[in-house]
């Protein structure tokens, strides 16, 4: 077997950051399968049935590159997991097969994916987390724990994209401390502007006439936002213009949606709705301050790695942030506010400066070289050469 090449699946590239992340791998020697693994219900609305081209055959996108989507029944993958994994580890095996003695690889992106592995029983096996997936299915959560430490166990790597789950992985499964890393989110190549940008950048047309300064927040209109720290904003800067881009919230009597109404009624917030992440690039650079206004005893906040780090990084432009766990680790390339007023008045110096907090080259320097390419490929570059270990079946872990 050829150490120099490697095909490695990756299941599954459901999340644009995932996407971004294996499709910019770019290593010789390394050919990539990207699988898109949804329930028959999304598969539709995406327009894929049995029938699209990348349900039937892994289908090119660009070089060592590939794609495949698989569509099952609902449920499936998180409630009988070994019937579901069966079509996937089929496209695998289809996949490896084709690349004969080659390194055969497997990047599983959730706990459920342990029973994908264990059909599979791959060379190299890389446990990618980037959230608490107990959180997503709360009423399986110690069922999905156990999976996730059985998984951490028998990867060769584990990658955390954020610190706060790699010391949790750590401390659950200390067997395997020591191949539990974190390697936060890299820069998708198109959020990466050419220079850093001192001065906002062109602002899309649907901002253009508004008045600014522009004080935006990227991503989805949810209960993680601290509204009330939102609302303070638009109150504290009624000559600025407070852009929301993301998809709106569904109705519903919780609290959090309550003062979600009471920010966006405010005539100086402005909701645009869902973007696509091709668009999200030009709004990033043309704001004057790019705001993480996240809740910071939220239990997704506490153990994520917010996306708008380094994609707002890439954009070289302020950023101000409550201080969530992975904020903190930044505060020498934007703000990180503790407090509503500390968050408050950094938005104030920043608009006072010019919309410039000194900072832009710092902040393109550090996406410059943590790009997704670049973590990619540090990704593959933690896989040992070998497996020298031998491994416990699956199941063999104490709980």
């Amino acid at each position: 077997m050829s150490e120099d090449r490697l095909a490695l699946a990756v299941a599954d590239v459901n999340w644009a950051t995932t996407e971004s992340l294996f499709r910019e791998l770019d290593e010789p020697g390394v050919e990539t399968l990207a699988l898109r693994c949804m329930d028959y219900r999304n598969a539709w609305r995406k327009g894929i049935t049995p029938w699209s081209a990348g349900a039937r055959r892994a289908l090119a996108d660009g070089p060592r590159h590939w794609k495949r989507d698989v569509a099952l029944p609902p449920g499936l993958l998180k409630r009988l997991p070994a019937l579901g994994m069966r079509p996937i580890a089929r496209a695998v095996r289809r996949f490896w097969a084709e690349r004969p003695g080659a390194r055969r690889g497997l990047v599983a992106t959730y706990p459920y994916y342990l029973r994908l592995a264990e059909v599979l029983r791959p060379d190299a096996l890389i446990y990618y987390n980037f959230d608490d997936y107990a959180l997503y299915w709360p009423d399986r959560a110690e069922e999905l724990r156990g999976w996730e430490d059985e998984l951490v166990r028998r990867a060769d790597v584990t990658i955390c994209a954020a610190l706060a789950m790699a010391e949790e992985l750590r401390r659950r499964v200390p067997s395997a401390a020591d191949r539990v890393r974190h390697m936060p989110h890299g820069t998708p190549a198109a959020f990466l502007a050419s220079r850093p940008l001192d001065r906002p950048g062109p602002a899309p047309a649907d901002v253009a006439d508004l008045p600014r300064p522009l004080l935006g927040y990227v991503g989805s209109l949810e209960d993680r936002l601290d509204w009330s720290l939102l609302d303070a904003v638009a109150e504290a800067f009624p000559e600025a213009s407070v852009v929301l881009v993301g998809r709106p919230p569904e109705p519903g009597p919780e609290p959090w949606r309550e003062e979600c109404r009471r920010t966006l009624a405010r005539p100086n917030a402005h909701a645009l709705g869902w973007r696509g992440q091709e668009e999200l690039p030009s709004y990033y650079q043309a704001f004057d301050v790019n705001l993480i206004p996240y809740l910071v005893d939220h239990p997704f906040n506490l153990a994520c790695s917010p996306t708008k780090i380094m994609d707002g990084m890439g954009a070289t432009r302020p950023m101000v942030a409550t201080a969530v766990p992975e904020c903190r680790l930044y505060t020498h390339l934007f703000d990180v506010a503790g407090s509503r007023d500390e968050f408050v008045a950094a938005v104030g110096r920043i608009v006072a400066a010019g919309s410039d907090d000194g900072r832009a080259a710092l902040r393109r320097a550090h996406a410059a070289v943590n790009t997704c390419a670049k973590v990619a490929a540090r990704i593959v570059a933690a896989l040992p050469p070998s497996r020298p270990r031998a491994r416990p079946a699956i199941g063999a872990a104490s709980r």
